[in-house]
């Protein structure tokens, strides 16, 4: 209901006002003192009456103080009822007021509808300040949420823009790796072709000279076995940052592997360094080649114990992991269950730009003749050829190195020991045997023949898989073929062309470097990296033979 304050001290008028204005409808507050009528004058009220009576008892500056409090939507209507009997109004006075607040001046006498028109037309002004408050309070609400919709839109937009630079800067990363891997993907191919070339002159000399070598021949033959070796086991490193070798993969149970692991790694960083092991009781099983695993914690482990040349300690730690994990940024773009593999330890630790390159190849911090710098790198390569990541956390002491490795659904394989070395190669144990090799390099194709041909085998060599397709397949017993070779098939291709066409051919393949070693997981062939020795290229060929046996 409307409120409608007023001030009229001759009890006539405040009764005669009150009347009006109550047939109208009217909520009346009438005040007795001017500081009544200053309390009243608020945002509830409608409209404010006044007679020249009322105004003789408030004075100017209270009037503006009590119409200033207002908020700022407001502009109370003041009626001021004005003249006496025989004097005359004083318009100077009314002017002043004016310039405090919304003042209509009515003067006396009057009649009551002019008075009626002048209370509606100010009740009226009054309702509409009423709606352009409610207005004003609903921009504000619309504008408070507008403004939190704004910040939290805001928020997001900051959050998608680092995911993607997060995203744009790991995919530039692995793009950045993924050249690197071919780049030495490629070196590495052309270098186990040069070594193999080595390795089996080395074997060739060996028997050529069996009968009168001398000591410093036999050493220097062992020099060469020695450097073929060496650099064997480089480009291994090389291949496995490059993710193009073939892995040997078996589901381990991995509290027994890391229990043996401890031993080999406690031995490997020496007695100056604390090693001690930690390890989930649950521990998923894995499937992964053990070999590249016992490498890749040996790097690890290598790293972490030159890191501390005063001694310190390492610990070997291993859990299961549900990603995503938000404890495990690293790891952001896996997801599902997996088993976390770490080495961490207290030494010198890593800058932040040494912890980003350090998985590169040949990247060391180490000085010249101290690191070959692929330690790193091979275990960044078997991780992910394994499906897995390698990461690198900075912490307050020291470094965490760290392999993610996807959960098994296969049950764990029973450990086993070591396996056996193959047994020294007979001569003739190949007498008979009639072999087609299928190699593009001429210099290894000449240096396996000439393995072949000292065990009494029969060696027919044609240069690419194309023309190992026009061969005479009736008098030949195993196919021995490179894997890379240029022409329209590759090694692989052959294999699959030889099951449809000579079903049960024996073949056995080799390979320095493959695009993709994934290839190899369907075909029933024995395969061998190059480079290899004529003892495991003579057991190469019996299982093939003895496979191909079984068969027919």
């Amino acid at each position: 209901m409307a409120r409608v304050v007023v001030f009229a001290p001759v009890e006539g008028d405040a009764a005669a006002l009150g009347r009006m204005l109550e047939e109208e409808g009217v909520e009346v507050r009438t005040c007795a003192d001017a500081a009544g009528f200053y309390a009243c004058l608020d945002e509830q009220a409608w409209c404010a009456i006044v007679t020249e009576e009322g105004l003789d008892r408030c004075s100017l500056e209270g009037l503006d103080a009590s119409l200033r409090r207002q908020p700022p939507w407001s502009d109370l209507p003041l009626l001021t009822l004005a003249g006496q009997p025989g004097v005359q109004v004083d318009s100077n006075r009314f002017a002043r007021l004016a310039r405090f607040g919304n003042v209509t001046l009515i003067e006396r006498p009057t009649s009551r509808d002019v008075l009626l028109m002048s209370i509606r037309s100010a009740l009226r002004a009054r309702r509409l300040q009423f709606a352009v408050r409610d207005q004003w309070r609903a921009l504000e609400r619309h504008a408070s949420t507008l403004e939190a919709a704004v910040k939290e839109r805001t928020a997001s937009l900051e959050r998608e823009i680092g995911e993607r630079r997060r995203v744009e800067t790991a995919l530039a990363e692995a793009r950045r790796l993924e050249s690197l891997g071919r780049l030495t993907g490629g070196v590495a191919h052309d270098f186990n072709n040069i070594l193999q070339v080595i390795s089996g002159s080395e074997t060739l000399l060996r028997m050529l000279l069996a009968k009168d070598a001398n000591e410093r021949l036999v050493r220097a033959l062992d020099s060469i076995r020695r450097a073929a070796s060496h650099g064997a086991s480089l480009t291994q490193q090389l291949l496995a940052y490059a993710r193009r070798q073939p892995l040997n993969n078996v589901v381990l149970d991995l509290p027994l592997y890391l229990h043996a692991s401890a031993e080999m790694l406690a031995g490997a960083i020496g007695p100056r360094v604390r090693f001690s092991l930690r390890m989930a009781h649950d521990l998923w099983p894995v499937s992964v080649d053990p070999a590249q695993l016992d490498a890749a914690l040996l790097n690890m482990a290598g790293n972490a114990r030159d890191a501390m040349p005063g001694g310190g300690s390492l610990v070997l730690a291993a859990d299961n992991l549900a990603l995503p994990d938000p404890g495990l940024p690293e790891a952001a773009s896996l997801a599902g269950e997996y088993v976390r593999i770490t080495l961490t330890d207290d030494g010198e630790g890593m800058s932040e730009k040494t912890a980003r390159q350090a998985f590169e190849p040949f990247f060391t911090t180490k000085s010249v003749g101290k690191g070959t710098g692929l330690g790193l790198s091979q275990v960044y390569g078997f991780a992910s050829q394994s499906h897995g990541i390698a990461f690198i956390r900075r912490e307050q002491v020291g470094t965490t190195v760290g392999i993610l490795l996807p959960r098994s659904a296969e049950a764990a394989e029973a450990a086993g020991g070591a396996q056996a070395a193959a047994p020294e190669v007979p001569a003739h144990a190949l007498a008979g045997t009639r072999i087609l090799c299928v190699e593009d390099d001429p210099v290894v194709a000449e240096t396996m023949s000439s393995l072949l041909s000292a065990l009494d085998a029969e060696i027919t060599v044609v240069d690419s898989a194309d023309a190992a397709l026009e061969a005479d397949y009736s008098g030949i017993d195993l196919v021995l073929s490179d894997v890379m070779m240029p022409g329209s098939m590759d090694g692989i291709g052959l294999v699959n062309w030889l099951a449809s066409r000579h079903p049960g051919l024996p073949v056995v393949l080799t390979s320095g470097y493959m695009v993709d070693p994934g290839r190899l997981d369907t075909l029933h062939v024995q395969f061998l990296r190059k480079p290899y020795t004529l003892t495991a290229l003579a057991h190469a060929i019996a299982l093939a033979l003895e496979r191909g046996g079984a068969q027919d």
